[in-house]
């Protein structure tokens, strides 16, 4: 893996002794949810809201049920602990995070204390491979934030230091085991390589370059390769992953977008499909994955709404979600085991203004 442009000594968090010391996790003061019960946020950038959806876990379906105060200016992202209890809001223009408790029985969202200060743009946030720490990626900042989070609570404590990352940092993925995190730079077009150690600290490897604009990354669950969404060069570049120092390497060549304006990449749990939202176009691209190699080839494509930003699969793989940012709405698919196709099901899903995240329980 070549360093690039990075010639920095390693940086790490600077985590409380608590984190390293204590391997006790505290009992949960709420019962997780029940069985079949499924629920679905989406964040709105434009009208500063989250809005709450039941999940029908036969059909997929959404049912609207309510929208809250995000609580900042301008949500972009939504991550929600692994226990399910708590969903944390990621609001750029504000500067902050915001906390919501989520009702086991309801999914309704109830807002704990106030937004937590972030880095100045959190772009991206993201609960890493411990569980117990929340990662902010900040593009103004060019840096990342970490929080711990309150097993009983939810309540996010800022760690000490920040990690340095190269020019505005848009997204962020762990490896599968845990052991490296990997941050898009979308000005600087490169990414970051970190050692993450069993406290969730990070620490700098160097960097690698990508392509034009890299937008959104994510890794397949083998570990063998990454895959990243380039704006700027419309395209996909995949990168095999060296799985002793987490090195990346690109392969040649990138895989073509089939119609234009990738804005993120999502990989199915099996490894088998890769679904790419196009903006300008207003479509989904999938890809078959070629285990062996990693390997992209196009196999279909279906329309979505205006504008769409994100794409996200339920744990099963049956059912897709795409938030559609200028026709405020989600359009549904079901997917095929077989081929990866998305077919919609059901009218589109009206959101707030400016839907650009869904996150699942």
């Amino acid at each position: 893996m070549s360093v690039g442009k990075i010639a920095r000594p390693i940086l790490v968090f600077i985590l409380p002794i608590l984190l390293t010391a204590c391997g006790t996790v505290s009992t949960h003061s709420t019962p997780p949810p029940p069985p079949g019960a499924h629920f679905a946020f989406v964040a709105n950038l434009l009208s500063n809201t989250i809005s709450t959806y039941t999940v029908d876990s036969q059909t997929g379906r959404l049912s609207p049920k309510d929208t809250v105060p995000a609580g900042g200016m301008n949500s972009r992202v939504i991550a929600v602990e692994p226990s399910g209890r708590f969903a944390y809001v990621g609001n750029i223009a504000s500067d902050d995070i915001s906390v919501f408790s989520i009702d086991g029985n309801t999914g309704s969202l109830t807002m704990v204390g106030t937004p937590v200060p972030a880095g100045n743009g959190p772009r991206f946030i993201v609960v890493g491979p411990t569980g117990n720490v929340l990662y902010s990626v900040n593009q103004d900042a060019n840096n990342i934030t970490g929080f711990t989070i309150n097993q009983n609570t939810g309540a996010l404590t800022p760690l000490r230091g920040t990690v340095t990352t190269d020019d505005m940092p848009v997204a962020l993925s762990f490896h599968p085991s845990g052991r490296f995190a990997y941050v898009l730079n979308g000005r600087s077009n490169d990414i970051t390589v970190y050692a993450a150690d069993n406290s969730g600290a990070l620490g700098l490897l160097g960097a690698v370059p990508a392509r034009t604009n890299p937008i959104s990354i994510t890794m397949h669950p083998s570990g063998k390769f990454a895959y990243v969404a380039n704006s700027g060069s419309n395209d996909i570049t995949t990168f095999s992953i060296d799985p002793d120092t987490g090195g990346l390497t690109p392969l040649t060549p990138s895989a073509p977008t089939p119609i234009g304006g990738p804005t993120s990449v999502t990989v199915d749990s099996q490894g088998r499909f890769a679904y790419v939202t196009n903006m300008t176009a207003g479509s989904v691209s999938v890809f078959s994955i070629d285990a062996a190699s990693g390997a992209l080839t196009p196999t279909s494509t279906a329309p979505a709404g205006t504008d769409p930003v994100a794409l996200t699969l339920d744990d099963s793989g049956r059912f897709a979600y795409v938030a559609n940012l200028s026709s405020d709405n989600i359009t549904q698919f079901s997917v095929d085991p077989t081929t990866g196709a998305l077919t919609q099901a059901g009218a589109p899903v009206i959101t707030g203004t400016g839907p650009v995240w869904v996150a699942l329980t």
